[in-house]
């Protein structure tokens, strides 16, 4: 997970990997969205964007659905300098 700033006071999230451990992105995606109503889309083929500062509810959120991706598997890698 890495915070990336998007416009003046914006940010979004960007999340990698997920694919790895079989996870549908296009559904964790719409997942995300409902759940944070926020946008999220697949950006790439292993990422997907949310928009919104997140973070914690994040890796809660991704060790709750999917319980085989344990919290310590998650690496949080700051913010991305622009």
């Amino acid at each position: 997970l890495q915070r990336a700033a998007r416009g003046k006071n914006k940010s979004v999230i960007v999340i990698k990997g997920l694919a790895s451990f079989d996870v549908d992105l296009k559904a964790a995606a719409k997942l995300f969205a409902g759940r944070f109503a926020c946008g999220s889309s697949v950006t790439a083929a292993d990422e997907i964007v949310v928009q919104g500062d997140v973070k914690d509810e994040l890796i809660t959120m991704i060790t709750t659905k999917w319980p085989h991706i344990d919290s310590k598997m998650i690496e949080d890698l700051g913010d991305q300098k622009r």
